[in-house]
């Protein structure tokens, strides 16, 4: 990396939280690609049909998160030492974190809105299986029978993610299942759904399901409807 590169690195990392150009521009993206090096996180980030790269403080974010950031400086050509890699074009930020920053709205540039909490809970206790239904486990054991079949599942909401590629993302655990098969996502319209309801979910359960940029699923379950089942 050269000096001037090691150099903006540090001036950006180091600015105090209060600085002027810290909060210069607030802007949010879906994460189609990320991965930590060197000790910061870089992230291919969508962002209104456009694709580009940042790089920030080492943060936790997955492929599909939404993300907002806080955008201090693009530089042309950057050459990551730790990567191996050169970037046609890569914005530093000063953080990068989950969730929706709110709008500016008549707010200074410079300004420090609040940041939206992400809308998650902790996993859901053991809920009773509906009638006729499968629990989240059986979703993912049964996966290749179940291809392309209605399903139903009660479980609870832990995690809702709004209006990504115009679909409410809708996480659902009941207690079974372990990590990698206790959380099925339900995609939708506009849902209404809330983080804490216990809701019978309905849907076509797809295997293998690929949408592009970083979303692939080994099981999701797409046209979901859901009830109130307190």
């Amino acid at each position: 990396m050269s000096l001037k590169r090691s150099l903006a690195f540090a001036i950006l990392f180091t600015l105090p939280l209060t600085s002027p150009l810290t909060w210069a521009v607030n802007q949010t993206g879906t994460v189609m690609e990320t991965m930590v090096s060197g000790g910061y996180t870089y992230a291919k980030v969508l962002q209104n049909e456009k694709e580009f790269w940042i790089a920030g403080p080492t943060a936790n974010v997955d492929t599909g998160d939404i993300i907002s950031f806080d955008e201090q400086m693009s530089m042309p050509n950057f050459t990551s030492k730790s990567l191996n890699r050169t970037f046609d074009s890569l914005m530093f930020v000063g953080r990068i974190t989950e969730g929706y920053r709110e709008a500016l709205n008549a707010q200074s540039a410079f300004s420090h809105p609040k940041v939206q909490e992400p809308k998650t809970m902790a996993p859901a206790a053991k809920i009773s299986k509906a009638e006729n239904g499968y629990t989240v486990a059986e979703l993912f054991s049964r996966k290749d029978e179940l291809n392309n079949r209605a399903v139903t599942v009660r479980g609870q909401v832990v995690k809702v993610s709004k209006r990504i590629m115009k679909k409410d993302w809708v996480h659902i655990q009941d207690g079974t299942g372990t990590a990698g098969t206790n959380n099925i996502i339900f995609t939708a319209g506009d849902s209404n759904i809330k983080v804490g309801d216990i809701v019978l979910a309905s849907g076509n359960l797809v295997t293998n399901r690929d949408f592009g940029f970083g979303y692939k699923y080994e099981v999701i379950i797409e046209d979901a409807s859901f009830e109130d089942s307190k």
